[in-house]
């Protein structure tokens, strides 16, 4: 799967990854039990942010050194819209852009060791931590990863 190009046949959701010294405030609401959903998250400017799009599934990725929360999914949803100029405090465009999401937080995480041992060992984000937002999950370890949860949260409307 290392060399796998994604294309619709292949994508089974998108991976947003986040690090939790960058993110304080998601552990915390995570402990806090606080599972409201994500509703935008920022992504690099490249060819898979423009392939992302409406009704595409998308996983939430804790990294880090797991001081905070364990590594691994801690949310499961939605891309509600296509990738989009972030807009700063006061009302402006930037050049940073970012995806609107319907992702709720899990209140217990699919840890890495968990996603590993069900035999999904080579998903980008183990091989390539460091690599930008959106990564990606493949039909084939989307299959073994949803037997891992209860259900795929409905879209949101």
């Amino acid at each position: 799967m290392a060399d796998a190009r994604i294309s619709a046949d292949n994508l089974g959701a998108w991976l947003i990854k986040c690090q939790p010294r960058v993110n304080p405030e998601l552990p915390r609401s995570i402990r806090a039990g606080d599972t409201q959903p994500i509703t935008r998250w920022c992504v690099a400017d490249n060819y898979r942010s423009r392939m992302m799009g409406p009704g595409d599934r998308a996983v939430l990725w804790v990294s880090g050194d797991g001081r905070e929360l364990a590594r691994g999914i801690w949310g499961l949803g939605w891309v509600t819209g296509p990738v989009r100029p972030m807009v700063d405090e006061l009302g402006v465009e930037t050049d940073k852009l970012e995806v609107p999401l319907h992702l709720p937080l899990l209140s217990s995480g699919l840890r890495a060791e968990e996603i590993k041992a069900a035999g999904v060992t080579d998903l980008e984000v183990l091989r390539l931590p460091q690599g930008s937002n959106p990564s990606w999950v493949s039909l084939d370890q989307l299959t073994v990863l949803a037997e891992l949860v209860d259900e795929w949260p409905p879209r949101a409307s």
